[in-house]
C-alpha cells in the first residue's frame, strides 16, 4: 500500500512525537515524582567512575554523565551545601533565601556572583544547567517539569534530624557534583568541630559539672526531639528541656510553662543585627524573668545563620554553644 503524502507526513510526525516523549533522556530515565511525602532519607550512590548514578529521595535512579559545571540549587539548605563544596562560579541558580542578608550564610557569594533565582523552571532551563538539586520538601510539579527535559535532577532529602545526616549529605554533594576531594575536606572539618564539642562536654563532666538544662526557642516555638538542635545539645553534653517534656520536632511552646521548667539556659535565634533586641524582649517576659537562665545571665541569643542551618554551617553552632557553656577553647 502506498501512503498519500499528507497521510505519510502525519504518521511521521506522530512517530517523532512518540520517540521524543518516551525515549530515555540524556540524564537517565526520570519518571514523574509522587506529590506527597518527604521521601527516603537513605543516601545511595554508585561507582566513582563517570557516568555516575545515585538514587534520590523519590527512589529515582539519576544518571549524571560528567562533573557538573552549571549547577542549580532550588532550596536554602542546598545552597549551603553547594557553596561549601563547589566553586561559586559553577552555581548558576539558587533559592531566594541565598540573598537574604538577615539569615543567609551565603549571601556574600550570591551577591558577588549573582546566580539566578531558581523558582521559575523555564528560566532555570534557559541557563543550560547540567545538574539540578531540588528539595524533598519542594513542589512536586516543579520537579516533574524539570525532570522531563532530560537534565539530571536529584531530589535531596532536606529534613535533617542529626549532625551525622548532615555530614553524609556533604559527601553526597561532592559525589553528585564531582567535587569529592573538596567534600571530604569540608566533612573532615565538620567532624572535627563535632568531636571538639563532645570533648569539651566530657571534660566538664570529669570536673563535676552537671549537664546544663537548655530550652531552645525560635519565637514562640521550641526545638523538641528529632531535630538538629536536639542533636547539637546532645553533642555538647546538654539536656533538651523541650524534648524531656515530650515535644517532638518544632512545636509551639506555652511560655507560662517555661517558668515551671526553669531552664538553666535559654538559647534563641535572631535575624542578623537583631540579637540585642531579641534578648531584651525575652528578658522582659514575666515567665522567663523568673528562671535560672534569666537570673544567671544565661539567655544566649545567636544570629539565625548560626542557630538554624541544617548544613555544613551547623558546625559553628556546636562550637559557639560549647564556648558559651564551658568557656572559650584553649
Amino acid at each position: 500500500m502506498v501512503l498519500k503524502p499528507i497521510l505519510f507526513i502525519a504518521v511521521v510526525a506522530m512517530l517523532a512525537a512518540a520517540v521524543e516523549r518516551y525515549a530515555s533522556p540524556p540524564g537517565g530515565l526520570q519518571l514523574p515524582v509522587p506529590p506527597t511525602g518527604e521521601g527516603s532519607a537513605a543516601i545511595r550512590t554508585g561507582s566513582l567512575a563517570w557516568p555516575r548514578e545515585a538514587i534520590d529521595s523519590d527512589n529515582m535512579r539519576v544518571r549524571i554523565p560528567r562533573p557538573a559545571r552549571r549547577i542549580v540549587s532550588q532550596y536554602w539548605s542546598i545552597d549551603d551545601y553547594v557553596y561549601s563544596v563547589v566553586p561559586p562560579e559553577s552555581i548558576v541558580a539558587v533559592s531566594q533565601s541565598a540573598y537574604a542578608r538577615e539569615y543567609s550564610n551565603v549571601y556574600l557569594l550570591a551577591e558577588k556572583f549573582r546566580p539566578a533565582i531558581a523558582t521559575d523552571p523555564e528560566r532555570v532551563l534557559n541557563l543550560n544547567p547540567d545538574l539540578i538539586l531540588v528539595s524533598s520538601d519542594g513542589r512536586a510539579d516543579y520537579t516533574s517539569l524539570v525532570r522531563g527535559t532530560g537534565v539530571p535532577v536529584y531530589r535531596m532529602q532536606t529534613t535533617f534530624h542529626t549532625l551525622a545526616q548532615i555530614e553524609k549529605t556533604i559527601l553526597l554533594t561532592g559525589y553528585l557534583t564531582g567535587r569529592d576531594a573538596a567534600a571530604r575536606n569540608v566533612a573532615a572539618q565538620f567532624q572535627s568541630s563535632i568531636e571538639e564539642g563532645r570533648a569539651r562536654a566530657q571534660e566538664a563532666r570529669v570536673h563535676g559539672m552537671r549537664p546544663p538544662r537548655i530550652l531552645g526557642l525560635a519565637g514562640r516555638h521550641g526545638y523538641g526531639a528529632n531535630t538538629v538542635f536536639d542533636d547539637v545539645l546532645k553533642t555538647v553534653g546538654a539536656i533538651n528541656l523541650a524534648a524531656e517534656h515530650g515535644l517532638e520536632g518544632y512545636q509551639p511552646v506555652n511560655f507560662e510553662q517555661i517558668a515551671v521548667w526553669d531552664p538553666d539556659w535559654i538559647v534563641a535565634g535572631a535575624d542578623r543585627g537583631q540579637a540585642k533586641a531579641v534578648l531584651a524582649q525575652l528578658s522582659s517576659d514575666p515567665a522567663i524573668a523568673v528562671t535560672k537562665a534569666a537570673h544567671n545571665g544565661h539567655i544566649l541569643v545567636l544570629e539565625n545563620e548560626i542557630v538554624q542551618p541544617m548544613s555544613p554551617f551547623s558546625a559553628r553552632f556546636v562550637t559557639t554553644l560549647a564556648n558559651a557553656l564551658y568557656g572559650a577553647a584553649g
